[in-house]
């Protein structure tokens, strides 16, 4: 705060007398109130020599404590020449110490319509917008002292100062916009966090946190530019990037959307963002599969295509694993939409082209085919487990729709007894049944499970 000098109490001369209605008071030794800089009066108000001298008793009287006597003078001041501002800051100061936070604020802001570099006003309008808890109407009066300060001295205190409210300001925006979201009031958190933008405009938070209500409003384009720039600023805020990645995962972007929620696991690791990126990640390599693979799940019959995707993609590394056979020639799948699943299975011996080298991707499969390339898988990918693989090959089916004589009678029983298959109901397990997407799902995970050394 700037020197505070104590003007004392004005008595003596007989000029001063004539003027003042009412003598000042004897003065104390210190002044009262010493953080009020002195209401010095500028050069070109200085020929009003009346409103001078009344100015000057009533700085006498407020600074030994009389705001009655003060008021009365300052007025008087004002009375003797209208726009004698330093008068008016006076009267703020009075109504500050008299805690009336509004006349306060006017009478500071009269005195600055008239003069915007005068220190005494400024200051007091600074204070009195603390006191009244208005935050941001302080940072405005900062603002504006620092384009009239004088020293390098004073401008770093201002400037500390100024970073303080900034901050603390800030902080209350953040705090009111995140109720505000929380509660469903997005305009209200709109609202608070362009005021925060206002006052800090490069804050990677306020820019994280306006994405995030802008995501909420469904305005994904300024949500992501804000999310970009809010990394950019701060690339350490592992929040500014999950932020980031739920906005891309909105706009269906999900590869880069995982690689934001892992960036965000790198920094921070939370459980959650590292199931979202892993989940994401899922989501996004099964979007990028061919539209006849993603309608697997919800198939009511698959075909051998189908069947040789699913195999082919979900046992890639134990197929790998598996010993080649001699290549085969297929005749029929070349540009087919599953051929690079379709020739690592057959190559594996897991699914047998036909006779005439075909291999038919668009025949529907059955339940007692199935059975069988189920089994093949088994014999190949559980070489590990042959105790198990013995028992499944020597198991007995007990079921009134496949007699002992039936060409896939071994491979159903070890199906079943793996637990790769199951019956339809307690007596029957209908081999000529078409096979839904679900079976065929649930038969390829068991298989990872045998593969992987999984009990049943």
């Amino acid at each position: 705060m700037i020197a505070r000098v104590w003007l004392g109490v004005i008595l003596a001369a007989s000029g001063v007398a004539a003027c003042a209605t009412t003598p000042a008071p004897a003065g104390p030794s210190a002044p009262r109130y010493v953080d009020v800089p002195v209401l010095e009066v500028p050069g070109p108000l200085a020929g009003a020599t009346g409103a001078r001298l009344r100015h000057d008793a009533g700085w006498a009287r407020f600074q030994a404590g009389d705001l009655r006597g003060a008021t009365r003078e300052f007025t008087a001041a004002l009375a003797a020449a209208p726009g004698f501002y330093p008068s008016e800051a006076g009267l703020g100061y009075v109504a500050f110490y008299d805690k009336r936070w509004d006349d306060a604020a006017k009478w500071f802001d009269t005195a600055l319509s008239r003069d915007g570099g005068y220190v005494p006003a400024l200051s007091g309008r600074v204070e009195t917008a603390l006191s009244a808890g208005d935050d941001r109407a302080a940072i405005r009066m900062l603002e504006l002292w620092l384009q009239v300060a004088a020293g390098d001295v004073e401008r770093e205190a201002l400037h500390s100062r100024l970073d303080v409210l900034r901050l603390r300001a800030v902080q209350a925006e953040l705090a009111q916009a995140a109720t505000a979201r929380e509660g469903g009031r997005l305009d209200d958190a709109q609202a608070a966090l362009d005021r925060a933008r206002e006052m800090s405009p490069d804050s990677g938070v306020v820019l994280r946190e306006l994405a995030r209500v802008e995501a909420a409003r469904g305005a994904f384009d300024a949500a992501e530019t804000h999310a970009r720039r809010a990394v950019t600023l701060d690339p350490g805020d592992a929040e500014a990037h999950a932020v980031l990645g739920d906005v891309l995962e909105a706009h269906g972007r999900l590869r880069e959307a995982a690689a934001a929620f892992a960036r965000a696991a790198g920094i921070d690791p939370r459980p959650e963002w590292q199931r979202r990126a892993a989940d994401i990640s899922s989501r996004a390599a099964f979007n990028a599969l061919p539209a006849e693979f993603r309608a697997i799940p919800e198939a009511q019959t698959i075909t051998r295509g189908q069947l040789a995707a699913l195999l082919g993609s979900r046992l890639q590394g134990p197929l790998e694993r598996v010993p080649r056979r001699v290549p085969v020639v297929l005749t029929d799948v070349r540009g087919h939409w599953a051929a690079s699943w379709i020739l690592p299975v057959t190559r594996a011996g897991v699914m047998e082209p036909l006779p005439n080298h075909n291999f038919q991707p668009g025949a529907i499969v059955r339940r007692a085919e199935l059975a069988q390339i189920v089994w093949q898988a088994i014999q190949m990918l559980g070489a590990h487990r042959q105790g198990e693989v013995g028992r499944w090959r020597t198991a007995r089916l007990l079921v009134s729709d496949v007699p002992s004589t039936h060409l896939a009678f071994e491979a159903i029983a070890a199906a079943v007894a793996s637990g790769t298959m199951s019956l339809v109901d307690e007596t029957r397990f209908q081999p000529g049944r078409p096979v839904s997407g679900p079976e065929a799902i649930a038969a390829v995970a068991r298989l990872e499970q045998i593969a992987q050394g999984g009990g049943r």
